[in-house]
């Protein structure tokens, strides 16, 4: 595993998200694809976020470089508001209230695939480069962090 593999792990998280919303389109939803859906999801961002904090997070938190610890903090304080987001997620949109309507469901995991492309053009624009920057020994930011 590398840091360029963490790219690819981001395409198939939305792929994932993609597969529920097909699913849920279904009339009526078919709900063990969406169980095995959304466990795939799970299991999927668990395995990114344990990849991305070795490779990534825990190289620019140990940093001396104050743009890199401060790329660091972000990551995990934004981290931690997206997983509240998917607690909540989760616990509205139990099976039942699935079934009972798959339009707002759809809907809510679309709005969840948006905050989660906006997390991952700032991890591709910023945070992923600059723990390419360090891994390689190229210690200079690209900016000042603030």
């Amino acid at each position: 595993m590398t840091l360029q593999d963490l790219y690819e792990e981001h395409r198939e998280l939305f792929r994932i998200g993609e597969k529920l919303i097909e699913i849920a389109a279904s009339d009526p939803p078919r709900m063990p694809e969406l169980v095995a859906a959304r466990r795939e999801m799970a299991q999927a961002v668990a395995r990114h976020l344990g990849n991305e904090a070795r490779l990534a997070l825990m190289p620019l938190g140990a940093s001396t470089d104050p743009y890199d610890r401060a790329l660091a903090r972000r990551y995990t304080s934004d981290l931690l508001s997206m997983r509240q987001s998917g607690i909540a997620h989760m616990g509205q949109w139990t099976m039942e209230a699935i079934t009972a309507d798959p339009r707002e469901y759809r809907l809510a995991v679309r709005a969840q695939l948006r905050m989660m492309a906006a997390r991952r053009a700032w991890e591709e624009a910023e945070f992923l480069p600059a723990a390419e920057r360090l891994v390689s020994g190229q210690r200079l930011p690209l900016r000042k962090a603030g």
